[in-house]
């Protein structure tokens, strides 16, 4: 070797190989169609329950040498999760049923040479969606017109329970009933805007005599000024905060009956009566067993039984966002009908009879104020069916109940709601009172749908 040469010896770096994730939401069309990746995630989670697509197309190795592909899951709880069709395949997907956080681990190993392993992560979040950030924007306030018909209220004999008996031919006129559950941003609005009582007959359905706001009757129906209201709504619990959070697309519980008939006297409607809201459900001549048909209940279809989450224990994240089981739309694309939280409605809970009806309410016959449509924490399929009715004193608030608001269709010909409201200024607010409905002890009547402190459980224990 000549004074001054080099003697080298070259070395080429064996770089592991680089792994990409990247995801769809939504069926692709084509092995392109992934736009997100941990670096670009989607605005919204995943739905619970929906299929997530994965793709590791983009994977390589510096090299150019041929690589594997291997796919790990894990949900929340760290169990790990299969994979459609292998975990070896570059494109996959997979069904994540627990809402939380999930980890999503891509290897990619060199076929050849020193068989090394690069890996990624992806943190995909899975959860309900809602109907607006703030619980007010369209959707979450809109109304869905009903068209007016006829149909049978109640079971058959021999279906159901008793106090859905004897079924009956009701008429309804047409009339618009809110699309979602009232929702925690909307209440917020009530709540700040308060100031007492709505005005004596607001509120009333129009063919139906003395269906307003009662003054005299209800003075005690409802707290008498704003801050007392925030603390009694606080006390009860449920999804109200007193300022504004991820929680305002939530159903509004914690809310007595009084307060519902207030809010929607506020909102320029009022609530449904019994036969309006059954009929909503039962998708009026269709007759359905449930808002969505008479297929059985399932988690898509209604949020009941603690099961949203996908966790074995129940807890409040079983009560999601308002309109999340979107496959349980009713006939006119009411949300919600069945399941996530109970309904009040105008009527008072007493027996039914075989007396016509058309467009109308009980106000007088019996104890309370009915309820409808199952909630959040009952696991009883029964409890979802259009035709399934409960009673409570319509003093006591829960956590398991909230409400929707209707109005008269103006479209239709219909007279003016007495309790519209055409301005924010307008008679806004709300009522708690000592409860001419509410019923004494031993009073309450043996039937199935009369929830008592003996009967109920969870949401529906007395207050």
């Amino acid at each position: 070797m000549q004074d001054g040469a080099c003697s080298c010896i070259s070395v080429q770096t064996d770089l592991p190989p680089i792994p990409v994730i990247r995801f769809q939401t939504q069926m692709p069309s084509g092995d392109s169609d992934y736009p997100y990746g941990p670096a670009a995630l989607p605005q919204l989670p995943a739905a619970p329950r929906s299929t997530v697509y994965l793709s590791a197309d983009g994977s390589t190795d510096p090299g150019g040498a041929p690589i594997g592909i291997f796919w790990n899951l894990q949900d929340p709880s760290g169990a790990y999760l299969p994979v459609d069709p292998s975990t070896s395949a570059w494109h996959v997907s997979f069904t994540p049923s627990r809402v939380g956080m999930y980890t999503i681990t891509l290897e990619a190993t060199e076929l050849g040479g020193l068989h090394q392993i690069g890996q990624t992560t992806l943190a995909l979040s899975v959860g309900p969606h809602p109907c607006a950030d703030d619980g007010i924007a369209p959707p979450c306030s809109n109304g869905l017109p009903v068209p007016g018909g006829q149909f049978y209220m109640g079971s058959p004999d021999g279906v159901g329970f008793s106090d859905e008996q004897p079924r009956h031919l009701v008429t309804i006129a047409p009339f618009i009933l809110d699309q979602y559950e009232v929702t925690v941003g909307r209440f917020r609005r009530f709540v700040a805007a308060y100031n007492g009582p709505p005005a004596d007959g607001a509120g009333a359905q129009p063919a139906i005599p003395n269906s307003g706001w009662q003054a005299d009757a209800w003075a005690n129906g409802l707290p008498p000024s704003h801050d007392y209201f925030q603390f009694t709504i606080a006390s009860c619990g449920g999804t109200w905060t007193e300022s504004p959070s991820s929680t305002d697309a939530l159903p509004m519980t914690c809310i007595n009956w009084f307060a519902a008939f207030a809010f929607c006297i506020w909102d320029g409607q009022r609530l449904p009566t019994e036969e309006e809201w059954e009929y909503a459900a039962a998708g009026g001549s269709d007759q359905r067993t449930y808002p969505w048909g008479d297929d059985p209940p399932t988690i898509d279809r209604a949020v009941f039984g603690c099961l949203y989450d996908g966790d074995p224990a129940c807890s409040q994240a079983d009560l999601p966002y308002a309109g999340s089981a979107p496959l349980g739309v009713g006939r006119w694309g009411h949300l919600d009908l069945a399941g996530s939280v109970w309904e009040w409605t105008l009527d008072v809970y007493g027996p039914y009879t075989t007396a016509p009806c058309d467009d109308c309410a009980n106000l007088t016959d019996g104890m309370g104020r009915v309820f409808r449509g199952g909630t959040y924490v009952f696991g009883d399929p029964l409890s979802l069916r259009a035709a399934s009715r409960y009673g409570f004193g319509a003093y006591a608030p829960d956590q398991g109940r909230g409400f929707r608001c209707a109005r008269t269709d103006m479209g239709a010909g219909s007279l003016p709601d007495a309790g519209s409201q055409t301005d924010a200024d307008s008679e806004t607010d709300a009522g708690l009172a000592t409860d001419g409905d509410a019923p004494t002890d031993g009073d309450a009547p043996t039937d199935a749908g009369w929830i008592d402190s003996d009967s109920s459980t969870g949401a529906d224990a007395a207050q």
